[in-house]
């Protein structure tokens, strides 16, 4: 499992500590342009928030949306990167790649809300299942390239889950979590890895410290199961 807690879109060095401070181990760097979290990947705060994180021991995750691939690996070798995310239309030869160069991929698999089967998240994963990459689950939110703060069907995810081998792919929980609803997410999804943007901001687009605590302390009752978890008041799905 490549992290536990991953706070994506810090864009500040307060935000680095906080993250660390509240006891997230990982944080992504959003590279993609159109977004209100994104970073230039050259530029010296983004060099300084980089060299933060890594300084207190965060996994650092880069977050590319069809960008070029040589342009993938050399942001990713300048800024010693921990893991590239691939969270638009990449393609699996692309990411195959990236890993031959050395770089470890977290691809995330843009699901439909509501019911789904195994086999249709298996159908939405595809090619994927056959490369060494950790799965990112989140919601599909169209031309957003984001989950757009919308959660899946946890449940129908554990189902999933359930289904796959030991040697499968190690996945990660994303969409619309909250510090509100991501203990009940972690119990019903049987997720042991979790990822939230727009859930610990306010408003959006800016870190807020006091959700970023908040959030990371209902994962850590999520974790320890249903009898912790549910003391916390959730918004369901």
């Amino acid at each position: 499992m490549p992290f536990r807690i991953k706070i994506c879109g810090v864009r500040t060095v307060d935000d680095v500590r906080n993250v660390s401070q509240a006891g997230a181990d990982a944080i992504g760097l959003n590279f993609y342009s159109p977004s209100v979290r994104s970073l230039q990947p050259d530029s010296e705060s983004t060099e300084s928030i980089n060299e933060m994180a890594r300084k207190v021991g965060l996994t650092r995750v880069g977050l590319f949306v069809n960008h070029e691939l040589a342009e993938v690996s050399r942001v990713a070798s300048r800024l010693h990167l921990d893991w590239v995310q691939l969270h638009g239309d990449e393609t699996v030869d692309a990411a195959a790649s990236l890993i031959q160069s050395g770089h470890r991929v977290l691809r995330a698999i843009r699901l439909p809300r509501g019911e789904l089967s195994p086999s249709q998240i298996d159908q939405r994963i595809g090619k994927w299942a056959e490369l060494p990459v950790t799965l990112l689950l989140d919601a599909d939110a169209g031309a957003a390239f984001g989950g757009g703060g919308m959660p899946l069907d946890w449940a129908c995810i554990r189902k999933w889950a359930k289904r796959r081998s030991q040697d499968a792919a190690a996945w990660v929980l994303a969409g619309g979590l909250t510090s509100e609803n991501v203990a009940e997410a972690i119990v019903c999804s049987g997720a042991q890895s979790v990822d939230v943007a727009s859930g610990v901001e306010q408003p959006k687009g800016t870190k807020n410290a006091a959700k970023i605590r908040q959030f990371v302390a209902a994962v850590r009752l999520g974790f320890q199961g249903p009898s912790d978890a549910a003391g916390i008041e959730t918004t369901g799905r």
